[in-house]
């Protein structure tokens, strides 16, 4: 069974990276959350994340900061959102894909967001 897993060694994590080169999360031992921050503007790409999960766990998420799209793809290669429910049913176990982006729709579209995702085990 593969545990929930946010790739990180600590809590919090700063986002830097482009959609092109997505970054791991793993949560720490003990822990059944994390919560990253990154910086949306109109010059780069960010933040895509992955982790790994098992199907039939639940994946709550709390954003704030900058207005934000979240995208899921689950390991099939289908995609959920924008802003997907929270929680929402993570179908089947492996590795997904979540993609923050600017709600250019929206006021603040650019700027800070903090990004807390939390998987408990299954019961």
């Amino acid at each position: 069974m593969l545990k929930a897993a946010l790739v990180a060694a600590a809590v919090a994590v700063s986002a830097q990276a482009a959609f092109a080169a997505p970054i791991p999360l793993k949560m720490a031992l003990g822990s059944d959350s994390i919560t990253v921050h990154g910086v949306l503007s109109q010059k780069t790409d960010c933040c895509t994340y992955t982790f790994k999960a098992d199907g039939g766990q639940q994946l709550y998420w709390r954003e704030t900061g900058a207005a934000t799209r979240l995208t899921i793809t689950n390991p099939a290669g289908e995609t959920d959102g924008p802003n997907f429910a929270s929680p929402t049913t993570l179908p089947t176990s492996g590795v997904y894909t979540l993609t923050v982006s600017p709600d250019t729709m929206a006021d603040h579209a650019y700027g800070r967001f903090t990004l807390t995702l939390r998987i408990p085990p299954k019961r």
